[in-house]
This record gives structure tokens, sequence and C-alpha cells, in this order.
């Protein structure tokens, strides 16, 4: 049994373009959640999922500097196309869905995510983003049947820019398990998504990547309630 992660990008941004490449800690952000999922030992093989089109290019020529990291396009608007693509293109059996735009993806919880997924036997699995772990741990786990049929089943332009919806809107037919964390940190926001966020990000990973380049919760929750306070007010 096969499992991929497959990460969700694309270099075209309204509000922060080139963001997935930006640099933290002197590495780029992709490099960061590249090198946190290959921690997570249950993952084979990492898949970079991204529209096509000549947008995406930059894209293209980071991947070629990553060994071992595989390349799937698909339609830009087309998020459940592109899934299924890197499901065929990989032969993979589960599907580890990550954002481009989640740096501090945290190993130990998509571990925990992927193992519950495979002793319940569901349809998928999900860490959302309400479920008590800081913003920015967000990832699924869905077996590749559950993907193509989805994108087998799903007709609406809405539902195809997702793949979340249309499961959810058959709940009978498509078991979740959601992992959830209590007391809820989910005040903790680590998404790259506007300059704000990104200088935000910048001084927690020049603080905690030195120490520790897998930091979690635990180092996070270690800068200080007051720290923590400063960013969301800077």
């Amino acid at each position: 049994m096969k499992t991929v992660a497959v990460i969700q990008a694309r270099y075209t941004s309204t509000r922060l373009p080139g963001k997935v490449l930006m640099n933290l800690a002197g590495k780029p952000v992709l490099t960061h959640i590249i090198d946190r999922l290959r921690a997570v030992e249950a993952i084979d093989e990492i898949c970079l999922s991204i529209p096509d089109g000549d947008a995406q290019q930059p894209l293209l020529d980071f991947a070629a500097t990553v060994d071992g990291l595989t390349v799937s396009s698909g339609p830009d608007e087309d998020l459940i196309r592109r899934f299924a693509n890197a499901v065929e293109e990989t032969g993979a059996d589960t599907v580890v869905r990550a954002w481009a735009d989640c740096p501090a993806v945290n190993p130990t919880s998509t571990a925990a995510l992927i193992a519950a997924f495979h002793n319940e036997n569901v349809a998928y699995a999900e860490i959302p983003n309400d479920s008590g772990y800081p913003e920015g741990f967000e990832v699924h786990v869905l077996s590749a049947a559950t993907i193509r049929t989805v994108d087998a089943g799903a007709t609406d332009p809405f539902d195809r820019e997702a793949i979340i919806p249309f499961l959810t809107r058959y709940p009978k037919r498509f078991s979740c398990l959601r992992l959830n964390r209590s007391p809820s940190r989910n005040d903790i926001k680590l998404l790259l998504d506007t300059p704000e966020d990104y200088e935000k990000l910048k001084k927690i990973f020049d603080v905690l990547y030195p120490k520790n380049p897998l930091f979690g919760l635990t180092e996070i929750e270690g800068l200080g309630d007051e720290f923590l306070k400063n960013l969301e007010t800077a």
C-alpha cells in the first residue's frame, strides 16, 4: 500500500504572489513543507500538484532542484482532476492532502491522522481548521478510491474546485474521521496568506527553526503568550 503526500500549490496568488517560494529561515516555504512531510514515516512519496500553464514555471524550476519530488498538473479550476491525476501518475493507494501555504504543517499530528484513517477504515480523515490545532496544521487523508469516486461523480464546477464539499454532501456514503485537540490552540495562526502573515511566520521560524527544524506546537507555545499576542497585534 503506497501513501503519497500531495501538496496543492500555485505560484499565482492575489494577496501574496509567489508566496510558496518565499524565504523562511533561509529556505523556501515549499522546502519546509517537503521536509516536514518527509519526516512522516508512513509517507512513501511526495507529489507537487500544480495547475497547468506557464505561470507555474517557477514551481517547475523549483521542483527540478528537489530530489525525489514528483510533479503532477491539471486544469486550473479543477482541483479534483488534479488530485485524480496525481493518484494515477504516482500509483497512490492513500493520499495525504497538504497545502503549500502551511509551512509549519506538523509531522506528529499528520502521522496520527494517517494511522487513525487506516485504523477506522473511513473514506477520508481530516484535521480541519476548527479542530483545535493551530491554523496551518490542516491535512486530509483520503483513499485513492474516494478520489476516483469524487472525480467521476462531481459535476458542479463549485465541487470541482475543491474536494471536501462533495464528500460532506453525502455523509452516509463517505464516512469521515476528524482529529481534534483540546484545549484548543486555534488562536495560533500559521497560514501564509498575506504579507502580514509572512512577517509573523518569519519571526517564528527565525527563533525556532535553528533549534529544531521540525518544531511543533510545544515549541510554539514555549514562545509564550505575550510573544504570540504581539505577533497578532504587530
